[in-house]
């Protein structure tokens, strides 16, 4: 990501900065994994292994570590059901030299395994919406009851890049929302508060924009930030990386305001190169570097 890198470095001047958060701790929690996943209320973490061939849950209370998926090849995220108990995932499988994705469950006590949906070439937005899992297919919605939780939930969104489109699903419906055109979406993110979406415009300068779901404004946050992530529903955190084109060079963690407004870099130790950050509202932050990975609590 050096040209966005550098795009961003132009206009850092221009933007006016403020310290929000003072880091309280920091530690290594695991020394093999990768991409951290805090739980909404920051009591455990899941990590992937190498080669994302399996999963791994983190007590943050005991630091007792349970081995949750073994061979499962896992490709892009996973959702967390509100209370914890449950997530959704999507696997990779290999048909006669052909790829599939397939749609799995597992509860975290029981580690049962569920398939959600069928395996087919396409890859599926999903998402929790209570007690159900919603899959959205290209025009179809499928949902699948996992838990008791029965609420009624308001809006049962899902946001997925179809064929170069951002796309929203709401209950049974579907909405292409392309803000900055097309072929152009990454790391599209959906607040926990259903109100807003976090996503990459690899084509409009590179810059992480907020889209607002409910008046269609989008705003451009000014800078590149990679892997973003919500920590709550008002902030972001991710990644300022940079590479030579082979490999990265250097990455910083940082936080900003959904409005733009206020930025900050989080440090961390000397050495380290911050990616694929994971926040919860309580003040937590898990993030990888050179294999292993790192929990930061901040105020």
């Amino acid at each position: 990501m050096k040209r966005c890198f550098t795009l961003f470095s132009v206009v850092l001047l221009t933007v006016l900065c403020f310290s929000q958060f003072r880091v309280e701790s920091i530690k290594e929690i695991a020394d093999k994994g990768s991409q951290p996943l805090l739980s909404p209320k920051g009591d455990y973490i899941l990590v992937r292994s190498a080669g994302e061939t399996g999963l791994t849950k983190i007590d943050l209370k005991t630091g007792e570590k349970t081995n949750i998926l073994n061979d499962d090849n896992l490709t892009g995220d996973i959702q967390i059901s509100d209370g914890g108990s449950t997530i959704a995932y999507c696997q990779t499988e290999y048909r006669d030299h052909f790829r599939y994705n397939i749609i799995k469950s597992v509860n975290l006590s029981t580690k049962e395994i569920k398939n959600l949906d069928e395996p087919t070439r396409e890859v599926n937005g999903f998402n929790f919406a209570g007690g159900k899992v919603k899959i959205g297919k290209k025009n179809k919605v499928r949902s699948v009851r996992l838990l008791n939780d029965i609420r009624n939930i308001e809006h049962e969104y899902i946001v997925v890049v179809e064929d170069g489109d951002l796309v929203l699903y709401d209950g049974n419906s579907r909405k292409v929302l392309n803000p900055n055109g097309k072929d152009t979406y990454l790391w599209q993110r959906l607040s926990p508060d259903k109100k807003s979406i976090v996503y990459v415009a690899i084509n409009d300068k590179c810059h992480t924009f907020i889209y607002d779901i409910i008046s269609g404004k989008t705003t451009d946050l000014g800078y590149y930030i990679g892997a973003p992530a919500w920590m709550g529903n008002e902030w972001i955190i991710g990644q300022q990386d940079e590479d030579d084109g082979y490999q990265m060079t250097s990455s910083r963690l940082v936080a900003i305001r959904i409005d733009g407004t206020q930025f900050q870099v989080i440090p961390t130790p000397e050495q380290r190169m911050p990616i694929n950050p994971s926040a919860s509202i309580d003040g937590k932050i898990a993030f990888e570097s050179e294999g292993k990975v790192f929990l930061m609590e901040i105020r």
